[in-house]
């Protein structure tokens, strides 16, 4: 009896091998050819452009807090200087003062029109952290075919290449197809309210539904798939959702030289343990999904089994995605305090400490599961527990991974990029692009640049190539026939 139920056990072991051997070998579908062309070099006067757009200290502080006009102001004065030809002949208009959006009309009006994005403020630079630049982190300067300093990445990259890429065009007397808008906003860095905030509510009151929206977001990715010895484009389908989760704790104080056993910070600093000793539960999003999927040829073959069977492996898939901070943020909506406050002096207890964690939503989930579970995860009546309605944002809704958009963006980079794999990507971070998912066909996050550095840190910078790149993609998308 026992021998039979063995060979029974045996029997079932080797048919579900089978099958798993036979779903991967059935679903296998190649990494698509691409047919790479040349791009037009122009990256010695973008990057002396860029150079000088580094050195205007467009800063966002916070939501609150004032920005320097003046900084603003010369920027705005810089644009006209630099890009004569667009001004001269788009239409510009202004959004609260400092964001910008110009107009090319094109050939077909009846056409849905396309958008361009990107932003012109900055984070800024802790002067502790100023030291340890390599070179002073607002000089621009050109190193060894690198531009440096704040915003070389996020984001006056992407402003000078549209500029850069339209200024070219027009000079050629290039008309569009399509009727594109650049759309440069001048807050993102706080929350984008007053500049693309504003802009996407001027959009909807004209009934402007664009085919495409496309904004920073997504690159070309070396450094996170390196076993599979090519590189990875990743297209920013969708984003997670956007949510400030307050604690506090309010007991009684007093001299620091006769302390009760528990203090207002003990309480605060427990609550703030219990919430990261815990994560909420994991999934995996569609656009991941789609990630490991069109990765999954390159992987070698028991991993392609493994990610062909995910009803099977799916839990072994997410502990692997567990294992680095990037790749744990695409399955799980993350919960990390980043402001702390207590006490005003160094002999007196604090009658309230505060803390402040910031979430970032996974889709499926919302601000209301992530307040639940920290609640739940306290469980404790002396913190009170509040969600922020400032700058909050629920998960996006997704761009379809076979829209003409992304199909058209995942064929331009294939064009550029040598022997790349082009997928969907989750944004792990917010962007302006945001406030254009509830009425635009299809909302995308990609910059040409590859292995970004420095991006929100120290020694912020970007090669002359990425530069280079990131001009002619936007130059072949403005061509392309739609």
């Amino acid at each position: 009896m026992l021998k039979n139920i063995f060979k029974l056990l045996l029997l079932l072991v080797f048919a579900l091998v089978a099958f798993l051997i036979l779903n991967t070998v059935i679903g296998k579908k190649p990494i698509p050819i691409y047919q790479t062309e040349t791009i037009k070099d122009s990256a010695d006067s973008a990057a002396l452009h860029l150079s000088k757009a580094i050195q205007i200290k467009t800063v966002s502080l916070g939501d609150t807090l004032p920005i320097d006009t003046a900084a603003f102001i010369q920027f705005r004065n810089f644009m006209d200087a630099t890009y004569p030809t667009i001004h001269k002949q788009l239409p510009k208009q202004t959004f609260n003062q400092f964001s910008y959006v110009y107009t090319w009309k094109g050939k077909d009006t009846t056409l849905s029109p396309c958008v361009l994005m990107a932003h012109m403020d900055v984070v800024p630079v802790e002067a502790v952290a100023e030291s340890k630049w390599t070179v002073p982190s607002f000089s621009g300067a050109i190193k060894n075919d690198t531009i440096w300093g704040r915003g070389a990445v996020d984001d006056k990259v992407a402003v000078i290449a549209i500029m850069e890429s339209v200024e070219q065009l027009l000079k050629e007397g290039y008309t569009p197809e399509r009727t594109t808008y650049l759309c440069f906003g001048h807050d993102e860095e706080v929350s984008g309210k007053k500049g693309a905030g504003t802009i996407s509510t001027w959009f909807k009151s004209n009934n402007i539904k664009p085919f495409l929206v496309l904004d920073e977001g997504g690159q070309i990715d070396n450094q996170h798939f390196k076993r599979l010895n090519r590189p990875v484009a990743v297209i920013g389908t969708s984003e997670k959702g956007y949510v400030n989760i307050d604690l506090t704790v309010e007991i009684p104080g007093g001299h620091s030289s006769i302390p009760n056993k528990e203090t207002a910070i003990d309480v605060l600093n427990q609550a703030i343990e219990k919430i990261r000793a815990n994560q909420m539960k994991p999934s995996i999003p569609a656009s991941i999904k789609e990630l490991l999927n069109r990765t999954k040829p390159a992987e070698n073959f028991i991993n392609q089994v493994v990610l062909s069977n995910l009803w099977l492996f799916n839990g072994a898939v997410i502990n692997e995605l567990e294992k680095t901070k990037e790749t744990n943020a695409m399955v799980h909506t993350t919960l990390v305090p980043t402001i702390v406050k207590a006490g005003i002096k160094d002999n007196v207890i604090p009658s309230v400490a505060k803390a402040t964690f910031n979430s970032r939503i996974i889709p499926g989930e919302s601000s209301d599961d992530v307040l639940n579970f920290v609640i739940k995860a306290i469980n404790d009546n002396r913190v009170t527990v509040k969600k922020q309605t400032i700058s909050l944002m629920e998960p996006s809704p997704v761009t379809p991974f076979d829209h003409p958009s992304f199909k058209k963006i995942e064929s331009i980079i294939g064009r550029i990029v040598p022997n790349v794999i082009v997928t969907p990507y989750l944004m792990l971070g917010a962007s302006d692009a945001r406030y254009y998912r509830s009425f635009s066909e299809a909302v995308i996050n990609f910059s040409a640049v590859q292995d970004t550095k420095g991006f929100h840190g120290i020694d912020e910078r970007i090669g002359k190539s990425d530069l280079n790149r990131m001009v002619g993609f936007y130059r072949i998308l403005i061509k392309e026939k739609w």
